[in-house]
């Protein structure tokens, strides 16, 4: 009989965190509020290549929220501190980090070919999707989402052929946006998250277009 009741109780205790996780979970989505709104448009379709060499277009994840990011894999700080924070969401909401798209798309082609965005995403999550292709693609990909892409050098004077750097291996950065565009399910782009946002903002954002 003791066995019964210690049993009964394990379980009421399991059933109550569980609810409260939900509780939790439900709470910081329906009180989390985009600071950075934008015009509710649809996103631009996307064709590229993954880090994988597949063919990649917004319709191979129809369906699914999108966290979308332009930058290079050189890049020195923005880049990477924003994939720690994708990484973070992606193990924080666990089996649902796969029901939304998170995006790389590289603003430096001449450097990022299919393996090096592979080796790089690695380093922080290999269901991170990273885009690379053509110059000629990605330019149009730029413009359709308003995307900067200056160059310069390691003196900050602008470069005006990068492609002839990466061919000698001489340094050189992008200047680009530090935003993550964030767009719902039927890829309607919705609010802007900034690099200076914490890992639970992006995190709470995520949960918060899940529900939407």
């Amino acid at each position: 009989m003791e066995r019964r009741l210690l049993y009964a109780a394990a379980a009421a205790v399991v059933v109550v965190a569980v609810s409260l996780f939900m509780a939790y979970q439900f709470f910081t989505a329906t009180q989390f509020k985009p600071s950075i709104e934008i015009q509710p448009v649809p996103m631009p379709d996307i064709k590229l290549v993954d880090q994988h060499g597949r063919e990649f277009n917004l319709q191979s994840v129809e369906g699914k929220p999108v966290f979308l990011f332009f930058g290079y894999s050189n890049c020195p700080d923005i880049c990477p501190l924003t994939l720690l924070k994708y990484s973070y969401v992606m193990k924080n909401l666990g089996d649902q980090a796969d029901d939304i798209a998170f995006i790389f798309i590289t603003q430096d082609p001449w450097r990022d070919t299919p393996e090096a965005l592979r080796i790089w995403v690695s380093r922080f999550d290999d269901r991170i999707i990273a885009l690379t292709g053509t110059p000629e693609q990605l330019a149009k990909i730029w413009k359709a989402y308003n995307v900067p892409s200056y160059y310069t050098d390691e003196k900050g004077n602008k470069v005006e052929d990068p492609a002839e750097y990466a061919r000698s291996g001489k340094p050189y950065f992008v200047v680009h946006m530090s935003f993550v565009l964030v767009a719902d399910r039927d890829h309607i782009l919705r609010f802007a998250l900034s690099s200076e946002m914490s890992q639970e903002e992006y995190l709470a954002a995520a949960r918060y277009i899940l529900s939407r």
